[in-house]
């Protein structure tokens, strides 16, 4: 029976024996088999991770590849366009240049023609004027003597030099002035009267012995026309007037009549009809 027991045991023994033996083989192999499989997973973890951003770079690398190829294209319109735009602009610039020159040459033809017809109305004009005496083209107003290109008036009013100075100062006009041969002839004729009713002409000078000038600050000139002076009368004689187709020297304080002048007007081809 002991011996029975005792190699009952022993079998006991190496059933353990062989079952910790399969089970240290079994673990080592599971040991063996399983390690490598973290190691993969490991190195699979990180490129499935990455995939994704990978995908969306590539994605966005599209997006804007396609942005600057429309950029590209819409700007390249752009470019066509502006040169397309200036092109028309500078043909248009061409024109309005041309038309502008064109203006001014009809503008100026315009000038020439409105010249040329104004010289023809005022030389029909003076013509009708000097045989009728007063046609209604005429450019002075009315009453007033129409004499190369200015207008005269002789007033039946008496006055001082300076009350005469002040009339015609007051009817747009100034006092006369004689500085050509053409108005001398012209105003001594006028200044003929039965009753010697001289005109006060705006020649003067400042106080005796000074120079005679005219009101604009023009010098009289002796080759023109003498000036009488009396030298026996002992008053200022400082004014001249014209009489019967002479100039005195007479006080600026005498009554005198009036002569003024203005600028004659254009001619009107109108009132030629």
């Amino acid at each position: 029976m002991q011996a029975k027991y005792s190699s009952t045991r022993d079998m006991r023994d190496m059933l353990d024996d062989d079952e910790d033996t399969t089970m240290s083989l079994h673990s080592r192999a599971s040991t063996t088999t399983w390690q490598p499989e973290p190691r993969r997973a490991e190195l699979r973890n990180p490129l499935s991770r990455w995939r994704p951003v990978a995908l969306t770079l590539l994605a966005l690398c599209l997006v804007l590849l396609t942005g600057l190829a429309a950029l590209g294209l819409v700007f390249f319109q752009f470019y066509q366009l502006s040169n397309a735009q200036q092109a028309v602009i500078a043909q248009r610039e061409e024109r309005l240049g041309n038309l502008s020159q064109e203006l001014q040459s009809l503008q100026v033809k315009n000038k020439k023609l409105a010249e040329s017809l104004h010289r023809v109305a005022e030389k029909l004009c003076r013509e009708l004027y000097n045989k009728s005496g007063g046609p209604q083209c005429s450019p002075c107003p009315e009453k007033w003597k129409w004499h190369g290109d200015k207008c005269y008036q002789f007033y039946r009013d008496s006055k001082s030099w300076q009350g005469c100075e002040y009339f015609c100062n007051a009817d747009n006009s100034t006092m006369l002035k004689i500085n050509t041969q053409e108005v001398l002839d012209f105003a001594m004729h006028q200044s003929y009267s039965e009753f010697f009713y001289s005109y006060w002409t705006g020649l003067s000078r400042n106080g005796g012995g000074k120079t005679w000038l005219w009101m604009d600050g023009t010098p009289y000139s002796f080759e023109l026309f003498e000036i009488i002076i009396d030298s026996s009368v002992l008053r200022s004689r400082d004014c001249v007037t014209i009489l019967n187709g002479k100039a005195f020297s007479k006080d600026c304080r005498e009554l005198r009549r009036c002569a003024c002048e203005r600028l004659a007007g254009r001619v009107d081809p109108e009132r030629l009809h």
